[in-house]
């Protein structure tokens, strides 16, 4: 690699909403700005318009097709011009308005709208208060996926007060909490405790159903006490597991008119009130499923909403730590999703019944999604309260889906099933994950050529033996090249898409040599015959902390994925790096070391 085309993969890493401007920014027409007479402009900040927007708002048919309340994508500038910090926005989302004003600096609104508000003052008007209720009582909204207009600071777009989060509702007494548990009641334990003292805490009232598909003689008994001690309904039938179908056998076995699925591995921290504020929003006429944040006990995120992105429903951020707030606030804020995990997924029972409960169709994977797509079906939106948590002490029950091979066939079956059943609503994506991100990348990250991207991914054809090509190779010389390889795993699948590979990845570098003197590659030894592999290059800003002596180190991660069926069992491969570069006379020079 050429150390200029190094250097400016590092530029682009470190700063891919640059690339994406460059690549990928729809080049418009620069045309004067007319808005009709019977529609307003609102700007928030000193921030400036772009010159494309008038040609945008014409391909959108913003105005002819009589949308009223018009919002695009947006940026910051800095006193030099640059631009940076996109803000790349959801499609509409009228639970996330009532907390935050994702519109942000530019709105355009149908005078006729503008009148059913019927601001109080003239000063009222355009505020971001004013602005909300315009875009809540939006008939036609139209989100322009584009950035358009360009902050001159950061906006917060007026995070509401937490205290106004719920209203006057009048709740129900009580709500019904469905949970599945087999063979694990010292979780059930831990779970039913937090759940009813929650609930005496709140005043709300648990009608409580375990069920269980068929724990061992002991745990039955273990089972059979605790429902004695926490006044719960147990009911124990010997069956295979299918959630769908346990599920909605233990709403009928109910009669609340809010339904609370719950996992036995969910854990109610002490003073977490949660019930309430979720009955609140289950009750809107205008909402579907309701979850909220679930952490796992290390305090990293587990589920802030499900996204459909590339390879699926998808849990954005999980594994991060919540001690950062990410991407204008998402694990802080209620907010419009396309789907809430059944691990805590509270709706209205009649809404419930009149999507047909759980796909039975579906036994595991996709059962919640597939609920909260029928939801959406119906005109309802799934909304996520991430000012709450819970615990949740994931996959105590079963293993995860793609552990197992069976399991994983099972996923992708049950994927299939539901991408055919919903194709009509999916065509376009999920509306609340902007088509500008990523769609692989679990950070919600701009959508450029990313490390998943880069990394090559080889199909069985593409493999070729070489070992000629590294015979007579030295070894490394002692301190040399210090590196780690860092995983060696068959893997099922990952967030781009890819199926059933072999995974290698690590860092690794030549002692006092620029990263870009050396290419990287991965030998991988096999019964019968060597692969040598291609490796994509990794940022790994952790490097030049710990090695703050060597130069150019950032690229130092590598990954290589290539089709398992190659390699058989993993236990039998023996993996070499191979470090591949020019002495200081310009000879080519590579350097191998042999992992056992």
């Amino acid at each position: 690699m050429k150390r200029d085309e190094y250097k400016k993969l590092i530029r682009d890493i470190s700063d891919p909403y640059s690339v994406w401007i460059r690549d990928k920014e729809i080049k418009r027409e620069e045309r004067e700005l007319k808005i009709p007479s019977d529609y307003t402009l609102y700007l928030d900040g000193d921030g400036d318009i772009d010159p494309g927007l008038s040609d945008a708002l014409n391909e959108y048919g913003a105005f002819e097709n009589g949308f009223d309340f018009i919002y695009t994508d947006e940026d910051e500038t800095d006193k030099k011009g640059r631009r940076h910090d996109p803000f790349f926005k959801p499609d509409h989302s009228p639970d996330t308005l009532e907390c935050f004003y994702y519109p942000g600096g530019l709105t355009i609104v149908k005078n006729s709208l503008v009148s059913r508000i019927s601001p109080a003052s003239s000063q009222r008007e355009g505020s971001l208060e004013f602005l909300r209720e315009c875009g809540k009582a939006a008939e036609k909204p139209l989100h322009i996926p584009e950035v358009l207009y360009h902050a001159g600071s950061h906006h917060g777009y007026g995070y509401k007060d937490e205290s106004e989060k719920m209203d006057s509702t009048v709740l129900p007494e009580s709500v019904a909490v469905v949970i599945l548990s087999k063979d694990h009641p010292e979780l059930l334990k831990t779970c039913v405790t937090g759940l009813f003292r929650a609930g005496r805490e709140e005043g709300v009232g648990i009608e409580c159903v375990v069920l269980d598909n068929g724990s061992s003689e002991e745990n039955t008994l273990r089972y059979e006490a605790l429902s004695k001690e926490f006044g719960f309904a147990y009911v124990r039938e010997e069956r295979a597991f299918v959630f769908s179908a346990l599920c909605n056998k233990g709403a009928g076995l109910t009669g609340s008119p809010l339904l609370l699925f719950l996992n036995d591995d969910i854990e109610v921290p002490e003073h977490t009130a949660f019930l309430k504020e979720m009955m609140a929003e289950a009750l809107k006429k205008s909402t579907g499923a309701v979850g909220c944040k679930l952490l796992y006990p290390d305090g990293r995120i587990q589920h802030i909403g499900i996204s459909l992105l590339k390879s699926g429903g998808s849990h954005c951020f999980s594994g991060y730590r919540d001690d950062v707030s990410y991407q204008r606030g998402v694990n802080r804020i209620k907010r419009n999703v396309f789907g809430v995990t059944g691990a805590c997924l509270m709706v209205e029972r009649k809404k419930f019944e009149e999507v047909g409960g759980f796909d039975e169709a579906l036994a595991v994977a996709y059962t919640d999604t597939d609920l909260c797509a029928a939801l959406l079906c119906k005109g309802y939106y799934n909304v996520c309260l991430n000012g709450i948590f819970l615990i949740h002490h994931e996959s105590f029950s079963r293993k995860a889906d793609g552990a197992e091979k069976e399991k994983f066939k099972r996923l992708k079956e049950e994927r299939s099933f539901f991408y055919k059943k919903y194709s009509d609503i999916l065509i376009n994506g999920d509306p609340w994950y902007n088509k500008n991100l990523t769609g692989t990348g679990l950070d919600m990250g701009v959508d450029v050529p990313g490390t998943e991207e880069r990394i090559p991914f080889y199909d069985l054809n593409s493999l070729r033996g070489t070992e000629e090509s590294v015979k007579g190779a030295k070894k490394a010389e002692e301190g040399q090249i210090l590196y780690n390889i860092e995983g060696i795993e068959i893997l099922n699948n990952d967030a781009a898409g890819h199926e059933d590979f072999l995974d290698i990845r690590g860092w690794g570098f030549l002692h006092g040599k620029g990263g870009y003197e050396y290419d990287i590659l991965v030998v991988v030894r096999g019964a019968d015959r060597n692969y040598v592999l291609e490796t994509g290059r990794i940022f790994r800003e952790d490097l030049p902390a710990v090695f703050p002596k060597e130069k150019d180190i950032l690229l130092s991660g590598f990954e290589v994925k290539a089709a398992a069926e190659a390699f058989g069992d993993i236990e039998g491969i023996k993996v070499s790096l191979v470090f591949k570069g020019k002495d200081i006379f310009g000879r080519d020079r590579s350097y191998i070391i042999n992992e056992s």
